[in-house]
């Protein structure tokens, strides 16, 4: 999801936080009023929450980690939405239209840590204070970022330049990594830059997702 229209709305400012450290205290439900009526809702991010159940003007998600979660039955030009969730908390919540861009069957995950152990001179391993675990994972689109696709990068440009993660949803790719969503950041989204190639409105990409929090 490139567009979060959520950004754009009058909800809490630690509800668009894009760190996941600052929550938003949720007691039962809450509603976002949009700014863009007319735009069609077919997804939903969700990062860092106690809660196992959201329930999307009527579509029920189950929670499974911080990331893009599709809706069954898209919202179409709604003033808002309303979420009901046994959630106590969450970092941030994210609405718009997510876009599908098929990727290459090469794919590169990885795990990381930003953890410094050191090695004293008998061999022995000292952990390293602090640090923290991530995943990244680098996908290649030959050919598949159509105007659709750029049109969502364009109207979500403002928040993008600004660094902010994106939901992501690897659903379609699950079967060849070792996890299908993420809240990441891609590394060079500041100057995003396409090549072309072909006689038609076809451009494609190398992305290089990197976990955030």
């Amino acid at each position: 999801m490139f567009n979060d229209l959520v950004q754009h709305s009058k909800a809490p400012d630690s509800l668009k936080s894009p760190m996941l450290y600052e929550t938003t205290e949720i007691n039962g439900s809450i509603t976002i009023d949009l700014q863009d009526v007319g735009k069609c809702i077919n997804s939903i991010g969700i990062g860092n929450t106690d809660g196992t159940c959201f329930i999307v003007n009527g579509n029920r998600i189950n929670f499974a980690g911080n990331g893009l979660y599709m809706l069954k039955t898209p919202i179409d030009k709604a003033p808002n939405i309303t979420i009901h969730t046994n959630a106590r908390h969450v970092g941030r919540i994210g609405a718009g239209f997510a876009v599908n861009i098929p990727t290459s069957v090469a794919k590169e995950p990885g795990f990381h840590s930003t953890s410094k152990p050191r090695t004293t001179l008998s061999g022995q391993v000292v952990p390293g204070i602090g640090g923290h675990n991530y995943k990244t994972v680098s996908l290649d689109s030959r050919y598949k970022i159509d105007e659709t696709v750029m049109n969502e990068i364009k109207a979500g440009s403002r928040f993008i330049g600004q660094g902010y993660p994106f939901f992501i949803d690897l659903g379609d790719e699950a079967s060849k990594l070792p996890f299908d969503r993420m809240y990441a950041t891609e590394r060079n989204q500041m100057h995003l830059s396409f090549e072309s190639g072909v006689n038609y409105f076809l451009y494609s990409r190398r992305w290089e997702f990197e976990e955030r929090f």
